[in-house]
This record gives C-alpha cells, sequence and structure tokens, in this order.
C-alpha cells in the first residue's frame, strides 16, 4: 500500500510538472514546439484563403506617412501576401489647376513621390487603388474658401451638394488627375459613405422637383454617375463605393438608379462581432447577391477604436476578421459572391477630428489580421508568427495570455514608435489613470517620453503631424481626472 502511494504522489508531481510547464511555456520550451507552434507563412494561401483579394487600405488625412516609410510597409503587405493597397488620399495627392489649393498646406506629395510609390508597389505585385471621396467625408476639399459654397451644410463641412453642376466638374477633374499618375491601376474607390446632409441644400430640392424624384433616388443616381464617369471616362475597370448611402433601398430601387452596371459595393463594418442583429441593415445579404454580380467587405486592423484613441487593441481588431468569418457562414449564398476583403486602417474619424492609434503602433495588429484571413490561424500560434516575422524577442509567456507588453525587441519599420507608445507612454497614462502622479524611481517624465517619440517619428511623419500628436497626448494626458474621462476603453485592457 505504502508503495503505491508513492508511485501515485510521484505520478502527481510529474502531471503538476508537465501543465506547469505547459502554462509557463518559456523560450527554451517554445523552440521544442516549434514545427507545430509557429507558422512561418511561407505558403502562399491565395488558393485556398477564404477572401480570395486580400487589400489594405491606408488612410492618409493623419499622420500620413513619408515615402520612404510607405516602401517598407509596402514590403511587410507583400511578404504577407496581399494583393492591392487602397491608398485614400484626401489632401496628400498633388493636385493642379484648379484644384492645387485642395493640396495640404505643408507635406503632401509630389508627382514623383506618386510615381515611385506606384512603381515600388508594382514591383512587390501590390497594385495601388486610389481612394478620392466623391460625396462625404469632403472636408479637406470643402474648408477651402473657394469650395466652400458647395457644401450642403455650412457649418459641418462634410457632403458636396450633388445637384450642382460645379461639384460634379470638380470631382471629374480629381478623378481625372487620379488617373493621370495611376496609370496602371485598374481599380479606383470612390468612396460614397457617411455623407450626413444630402438634399438639405435648396439646389437639391430644385432638382428634386424638377425631375420629380426623392431623397433616395438622388443619392443613389449620384453614385451611379460618378462610377459611370470613372469607368468610361477614366478607364478603371473596377470601381468600388462604400455601402452604406444604398444599402437600405430597395433591389428594384438599387437597379433603377443603375447603380450595379458602374459599381462593386465594400460592405463595412468594424465593431467587434459584424454578425450582431440589427448592425447590418435587415435583409442586405439576400438583396446584395441578387442585384451585384460581386461585392467585398471591409475589415478594420486599426482606428476603430475610439476617436482619439491612442494604443493599440490587437485581440479586438483579430474578433473583427473573425466575425466576418462567421457572417460568411451565416450568409452561404451571398458568399459566393463575395470576391475579397479590404482591411481598413484609419488614421481619423474625419478630416477634422483628433488623430487615432499611428500606422506604426498598428503593424503587429495587421500582421495578426493578415495571418488568420491567410491561414486561419490565431492564439498562440498567430502571435508566435507575428513576433517571428516582425523579428521580435519570443520572451517567456504564459500560455494563452496574448497581450502587447509582450511585444518587445522587434525589428519591424518603426518597431520603437511602437515600444515607445504601448510601453512607455502607456505606462503613464495607465498610472494617472490610477490618480498616481508620482514617478518610480526608473520612470521618465511624460515630456521626456514625448520627446523621444518626436525623435522616433522623425524618420516616419512629417514635422507638422509629428508637432500634433505631440501636443495630442500631452493635452489628452492633462485632461485625465478619472478613470473614465479620456480613456474609457483602457480599462478593459
Amino acid at each position: 500500500m505504502a508503495q503505491i502511494k508513492k508511485l501515485w504522489l510521484l505520478f502527481s508531481i510529474i502531471t503538476t510538472m508537465i501543465m506547469l510547464m505547459f502554462l509557463i511555456g518559456g523560450s527554451n520550451i517554445s523552440q521544442g514546439f516549434s514545427s507545430s507552434y509557429s507558422f512561418n507563412g511561407d505558403m502562399d494561401p491565395r488558393a485556398m484563403r477564404r477572401f480570395k483579394n486580400l487589400i489594405v487600405h491606408i488612410d492618409l488625412k493623419g499622420a500620413p506617412p513619408r515615402v520612404e516609410y510607405l516602401i517598407d510597409f509596402f514590403k511587410l503587405l507583400s511578404k504577407n501576401h496581399v494583393d492591392g493597397v487602397v491608398m485614400e488620399y484626401e489632401d496628400m495627392f498633388p493636385y493642379s489647376g484648379d484644384l492645387e489649393d485642395v493640396r495640404r498646406d505643408s507635406g503632401a506629395y509630389s508627382e514623383d513621390d506618386i510615381r515611385r510609390i506606384t512603381m515600388e508597389a508594382a514591383a512587390l505585385n501590390l497594385e495601388i487603388i486610389p481612394l478620392i471621396q466623391t460625396f462625404g467625408h469632403l472636408e479637406f476639399l470643402l474648408k477651402r474658401p473657394a469650395f466652400r459654397t458647395l457644401s450642403e451644410d455650412f457649418i459641418d463641412i462634410n457632403t458636396i451638394c450633388i445637384s450642382d453642376d460645379r461639384s460634379i466638374d470638380i470631382i471629374h477633374q480629381m478623378i481625372l488627375q487620379i488617373r493621370r499618375l495611376h496609370p496602371n491601376s485598374t481599380r479606383i474607390h470612390i468612396g460614397s459613405d457617411e455623407a450626413y446632409h444630402v438634399a438639405e441644400d435648396v439646389r437639391c430640392h430644385q432638382k428634386m422637383s424638377n425631375e420629380k424624384i426623392g431623397k433616395s433616388e438622388l443619392k443613389m443616381r449620384h453614385i451611379a454617375k460618378i462610377g459611370k464617369f470613372a469607368r468610361e471616362i477614366a478607364h478603371f475597370k473596377t470601381v468600388f463605393a462604400w455601402n452604406d448611402m444604398f444599402d437600405k433601398e430597395a433591389e428594384s430601387a438599387i437597379k433603377g438608379a443603375e447603380l450595379h452596371k458602374w459599381i462593386v459595393p465594400v460592405v463595412w463594418g468594424y465593431r467587434v462581432d459584424v454578425t450582431e442583429d440589427g448592425y447590418f441593415p435587415e435583409g442586405l445579404f439576400e438583396r446584395i447577391p441578387n442585384v451585384f454580380e460581386e461585392f467585398y467587405v471591409a475589415s478594420a486592423y486599426k482606428g476603430a477604436d475610439g476617436a482619439r484613441q491612442q494604443f493599440s487593441n490587437i485581440s479586438r481588431y483579430l474578433e473583427n476578421q473573425k466575425s466576418y468569418t462567421k457572417l460568411m457562414d451565416l450568409h452561404p449564398k451571398a458568399a459566393e459572391k463575395v470576391s475579397g476583403i479590404f482591411v481598413t486602417g484609419w488614421s481619423r474619424f474625419n478630416h477634422l477630428n483628433a488623430v487615432c492609434e499611428l500606422l506604426p503602433v498598428s503593424i503587429p495588429s495587421l500582421i495578426i489580421d493578415l495571418l488568420y484571413l491567410n491561414y486561419g490561424i490565431s492564439g498562440n500560434s498567430a502571435w508566435k508568427s507575428m513576433k517571428n516575422q516582425l523579428e521580435c524577442d519570443q520572451e517567456t509567456f504564459l500560455r494563452g495570455v496574448l497581450s502587447e507588453w509582450t511585444i518587445r525587441g522587434c525589428e519591424f519599420p518603426g518597431a520603437d514608435v511602437f515600444e515607445i507608445i504601448m510601453h512607455e507612454w502607456k505606462r503613464q497614462v495607465d498610472r494617472r489613470l490610477l490618480g498616481r502622479a508620482d514617478l518610480s524611481p526608473d520612470q521618465k517624465s511624460p515630456t521626456e517620453v514625448l520627446s523621444n517619440l518626436r525623435t522616433a517619428l522623425k524618420p516616419i511623419l512629417f514635422d507638422a503631424d509629428i508637432d500634433e500628436i505631440y501636443h495630442q497626448y500631452l493635452n489628452d494626458f492633462h485632461s485625465i481626472h478619472s478613470r473614465t474621462t479620456i480613456y474609457p476603453d483602457l480599462m478593459n485592457s
């Protein structure tokens, strides 16, 4: 009996040790499981992945990168089997002639910059897909005095008056200038989302009265007309448009406006779980495949977690990707018409808003998302693969505990910016949220951290944007009075 007890005790000790080894998962242990635990991502997944066409979006209306940094970013995308890059230029594009004043006051790309961007992308088998807003989100145009009268609302300069012939002429000029510097692009995105002030101006009232049409028809005719121009005059093969200006309309109304002839819808949604009841309009995924030959969906890797969010929440964005796979399973007929996915990265909620997560801070998030979309992997396997690809330290970690604080010592473009914001600056903010105004012996002051951030951003961003980020971060830091004022989402991080 005593011998049995000894054997049972020995068995219990060995079992406990094995369980602890798996739980702690130190660097030496993980090396032993490298064949199954880490996925190197060398296999081209295009033939097997759920979303055949994988497109990454870059939003240039906030903290636009310098060209050299963009090229480094393109190399990461190419390595992860991305097919195209949507460049939402806004005022970074080098408009000329009547549109010259639309360009950013300092730091706009030159024509040579655009040529280099398209050339370097092509060398990496990436198609540049220019995105130009043609309905809502035209603050960058309408804020200029020369174009202010074209706004539907004089205070909220979000929406251009689509019933004014001058508005249409300007949109045509923008598309043609974009085309001239993107001669090899086969696709363009004409935006057309979140136009908040449609048919409020007397010009629209007059047009609807004369043509005996309603607001819905006015909207859809405009999108179709711009799509037709981009196809027939600018000679783009495919014209994308966001879905939300027509996704509640009846199939007959969409066909009546001839939208299905000229545009390919992109159904966007950045909630953690887009399958939640009521998130998308009722019946959308029955109407869309009935009307259109194909459509795309759009998730997010940054810029959808708060208008002033500074810190990347990798798990939150990964869940958004996963929910699109779930959505396709729930709507198999619609899934047959889905040609791909846009993985979007927003820099501001609109042109006049604060800056949210910076691109270097969001690269680990994007890589995790691309690993999932390419190979269907997530959890420990995806995180280890991401760290391998970005040449991060493979530190001791608790299996199943996936946290941004474990991403250290990386070598990806902008890794120093990631570490300053996600480790040093986040520590400052977290202590402030907890009411700790004192500094620990090894801790830098807030201004020291932000000064280091300014230096790290120099090769990545333009000076005006670095100044904006410095002052925004510092102002937000000093505005924290409790845990729920400026950074309520951090309490769940």
